[in-house]
């Protein structure tokens, strides 16, 4: 039995175990700086590069998976939209569309062909056309243009943010990398993969670090320096370098071909072409780079002189083989850089860098190390750099001063805390260092310094000026350090007088524990306007003396100026709803993170623009429990909620009729939300039963609405015939980019009446007598108003082609007024030839008649129909004929005789 019992634990352990190596297991979980690598089972990883989004003010990295030389993840993604005020352009250019049609097979001298090409044209769809455009760029080189010309082309990079997940399936293994932290200069990475796959350093591999000017001119020569390192330790052969515009991805049979790369780098798109000419060569070889070995190469290039300010991107792929015998693989990196193409522009001064301690302890000395660069066009002049602290309220009660205030504990020494640099060129770096000191009572905390720059730019008689300000973290040596790892608003995008809620994740990154843990926002007074009482001086300019105009004028408006100074009120930006503004927490162990959530108001009188938000922080740190206090300061955007509507539509002409072409539609877009919309694009998507006429804007870029503000737009749309009267819709998609920078898209709609218009047929003919031969007939056409609108004045015409047999003795007849849905008759005479062959004829009817006046409408409508009219033979007339010429010839025979015998006498 014990036996037994051992044997079941045992299959227990072993199942369980088999659980184990079935999940994910955690292969790494550590730093990685922006440009390091690491082996993962067979992939390479590395943190190509770190931004920030200024929007939330966090970190974002861009991880790059390599397996073979391959890359696995999607890096980036390119944005490809229609060039469409090219398109446009050729659409309405004749001789284009000639040889566009001459491209589709049509005859474009043959007037049905033209005309066939046209209704084409009026019907086929977007992709159609552009299918069209296309292949007549290809037919006709001699326009000069290319398949790269009707598209644009942007390049969006993949950066994931904080706690963001990146799911790879390797081989039928799943593999996720998720970053835990980001900063500045790399990431903590957690790689989790296969039971049995390591993460280890590199046997072989070459990282790339790309130099590049900072901004580059239309036309200049500028050199892009590569520099390689072997990271790993054993030796990289057969190694090609080749600089591109885009990124590559060679396979097995085109890696060992550094001629391939170089036609595959030279023809992606005619980048190169359009904006970068290589001045000697793309592409140069290396023999072999040993393990930590490092190389550096040079390229020439060109930039275009037509070339369009932007930031272009440009990349440096690697291919190379590691190993030896059948050994040997292949393998492939690559990295890239932004060049910026400018035009010349005033002295502006960016960070390069700055070097600091990443804490500093009370009592010690440290240097600040700061690069600037002036990445303008012109000189700067007369430099003067001052380093000094930010001066910050301190947040504690009058009992609790601490030793020293905030703004005394970090000190800068005499010597060094400003600069003067007479000159500093476009493009050129300077560098100053600051001796600093942390007072031996400061508390934990962070320090704001500001850095301060004035200068003229060129020859300019006003100075500049330009603050840039950076943070030092003071830490009593083991002490608990609450820092705030994010802050979340939700909403996103507020107005005054919204609610809000604000959740603010906090960490404690000291190395004791922080107890009676206190965090409270704190009063922040925002300016606001008053109600203002304007001062009326008119009365003054009746006073009997000269200028008594200028003078009431002058000092009312110098009056009402003070006034609205006067009205300026504080008052409180933001105020907690629903509970108290500070919130506690008895404990937060070291490393340990804990998310706070305040409901937040923005008082109703405050105006659009950011906001700050004081936060106060206090605790007792461990072990002897020190109190510690610290303010932080956060922005929070007040930037409103945009809303668009139409809010006037029009027509050209005021009455939309069944039928009519070239209806100009004009509509204003208004912007009646708090916030601000840009680049907004309307794009009108009319629908059966109408259609955009060919005259009409495809796209209306209406720019920037405000508050308040309106823009107008103009399109053409052509009519369906037979419709009835009502009010229809035509959609139109708006898209725009909103205070936070995201692109949204609406879809309104734009009524559109048509009115309902006469419409006369005929709907019987009866005659007074059966048309003969020879004869007069009345023929009786009665109408009928099948329109929906009355017509008035209806009369009546008929119409006889002169190789008819008639006359018309009556041509015209007047009926009056018919209301829909009501007939009427009118008469016409006809005289029928006596020659007339008899058969059936048909006769046109033209039918005119004038809108309804009252409704507006005084159109003159004009309908053409037919009748038929059966000529039958007349035989009463033959038989008169026939007696009447036996009578003749009697007569004839008769007269004869009486002239023979006359003779004979």
């Amino acid at each position: 039995m014990r036996k037994m019992g051992i044997l079941i634990g045992l299959l227990l352990i072993s199942s369980l175990f088999n659980v184990v190596l079935a999940q994910d297991t955690l292969l790494f979980e550590g730093y990685l700086n922006k440009g390091e690598y690491l082996l993962v089972g067979p992939l390479v990883i590395t943190v190509a590069d770190v931004q920030k989004n200024y929007l939330n003010n966090t970190y974002q990295a861009l991880i790059v998976v390599t397996k073979d030389g391959k890359v696995l993840n999607t890096v980036a993604t390119p944005v490809i939209t229609p060039n469409t005020a090219l398109i446009q352009s050729l659409l309405s250019n004749q001789t284009f569309l000639i040889l566009m049609g001459e491209t589709l097979g049509y005859n474009m001298t043959d007037a049905q062909d033209q005309l066939a090409f046209y209704q084409w044209l009026q019907t086929a769809s977007e992709e159609e056309i552009f299918n069209a455009i296309l292949a007549t760029i290809q037919a006709h080189p001699e326009l000069g243009l290319t398949p790269r010309d009707l598209v644009n082309v942007q390049i969006k990079y993949n950066y994931i943010s904080e706690n963001e997940t990146i799911e790879l399936d390797v081989d039928g293994e799943k593999v996720t990398i998720t970053a835990l932290q980001i900063y500045p200069n790399g990431a903590k990475l957690s790689i989790s993969g296969p039971y049995g796959w390591k993460a280890s350093t590199l046997p072989a591999f070459i990282t790339t670090s790309i130099e590049i000017p900072e901004k580059v001119n239309p036309g200049n020569e500028f050199t892009i320096k590569v520099h390689l390192k072997n990271e790993g330790a054993l030796k990289a052969r057969y190694i090609n370098v080749i600089v591109s515009p885009m990124p590559m991805s060679m396979s097995e049979e085109e890696q060992g071909s550094s001629s391939n790369a170089l036609a595959q780098a030279l023809t992606q798109s005619g980048v190169v072409q359009s904006l970068l000419m290589p001045v000697d060569t793309a592409t140069k070889y290396i023999e072999y780079l040993e393990g930590k070995e490092e190389k550096t190469l040079e390229f020439k290039f060109k930039v275009n002189e037509n070339a369009a300010p932007g930031i272009y991107p440009v990349y440096v792929t690697v291919i190379y083989s590691v190993g030896m015998g059948e050994s040997l693989q292949q393998m492939q990196s690559f990295n890239y850089a932004g060049i910026t193409v400018a035009r010349e522009s005033d002295a502006t001064f960016v960070i390069e860098s700055v070097e600091k301690p990443d804490v500093v302890y009370p009592g010690e000395d440290f240097e600040v190390k700061v690069k600037l660069r002036n990445v303008g066009g012109e000189e700067a002049k007369n430099v003067l750099v001052a380093l000094e602290p930010v001066i910050t309220p301190n947040i504690q009660d009058s009992s609790q001063l601490p030793k020293v205030s905030p703004e005394k504990a970090i000190l800068i020494s005499n010597n060094s805390n400003q600069y003067y640099t007479a000159i500093v060129r476009a493009n050129g770096e300077v560098e100053y260092k600051f001796k600093l000191h942390v007072s031996e009572n400061a508390k934990t905390g962070s320090y704001p310094v500001n850095l301060k720059l004035t200068y003229y730019s060129g020859d300019a008689k006003e100075s500049k000026s330009q603050s840039f300000e950076f943070s030092v973290q003071v830490l009593r040596k083991r002490e608990a350090f609450i820092e705030i790892e994010s802050i979340e608003m939700s909403p996103k995008k507020i107005e005054p007088g919204d609610e809000f809620t604000l959740k603010i994740k906090i960490k404690n990154v000291g190395e004791e524990t922080a107890r009676a843990f206190e965090l409270k926002i704190l009063p922040y007074k925002a300016e606001v306007q008053g109600e203002i009482k304007n001062v009326d001086l008119s009365s003054l300019q009746n006073l009997p003396i000269q200028g008594s105009q200028a003078i009431g004028e002058n000092l009312q408006t110098a009056l009402n100026q003070i006034m609205q100074e006067l009205a300026k009120r504080n008052v409180e930006a933001f105020l907690p709803i629903g509970e108290d503004n500070s919130k506690y927490v008895s404990e937060i162990q070291p490393n340990q993170e804990v998310t706070l959530e305040f409901h937040i108001k923005a008082n109703d009188r405050l105006e659009n623009g950011v906001y700050p938000l004081r936060i106060g922080i206090e605790y007792l740190s461990t072990p002897d429990d020190e109190k510690v206090s610290d303010e932080r300061l956060m922005g929070i955007n007040v930037l409103g909620k945009e809303e668009l509507i139409i809010s006037k539509v029009s027509t050209s002409p005021s009455r939309v009729l069944a039928g009519t072409n070239n209806v100009e539609v004009s509509l204003e877009v208004e912007n009646i939300g708090s916030g601000t919309a840009r680049y907004i694009l309307l794009k009108p998507k009319p629908k059966d039963p109408f259609e955009l006429s060919e005259t009409s804007e495809q796209v209306i870029n209406l720019g920037t609405l405000r508050q308040g503000d309106s823009a107008k737009a103009v399109f053409r749309i052509n009519v369906k015939d037979g419709i009835k009267g009502g009010t229809y819709e035509i959609p139109v998609e708006i898209t725009y980019k909103d205070s936070l920078g995201e692109t949204k898209s609406i879809t309104l709609t734009v009524p559109i009446i048509v009115n309902d218009k006469p419409k006369i047929v005929v709907e019987s003919v009866r005659f007074d007598k059966t048309p003969m031969q020879g004869e007069d007939v009345k023929v009786y056409v009665k109408v009928k108003n099948v329109g929906g609108e009355q017509a008035e004045n209806v009369i009546i015409e008929g119409v006889v082609k002169a190789s008819q047999p008639f006359t018309l003795t009556k041509r015209t007849d007047y009926i009056g007024t018919l209301d829909p849905g009501k007939s009427g008759e009118g008469v016409i005479e006809l005289s029928i030839n006596r020659d007339a062959i008899p058969k059936e004829y048909t006769i046109q009817v033209r039918i005119r008649a004038v809108g309804d006046k009252e409704s507006g409408d005084d159109n003159v409508y004009v309908f053409e129909d037919s009748i038929k009219v059966p000529v039958e033979e007349n035989t009463k007339q033959a038989h008169t004929l026939k007696y009447l010429g036996v009578g003749i010839g009697v007569l004839a025979v008769l007269a004869i005789i009486i002239t023979y015998l006359k003779r004979r006498e």
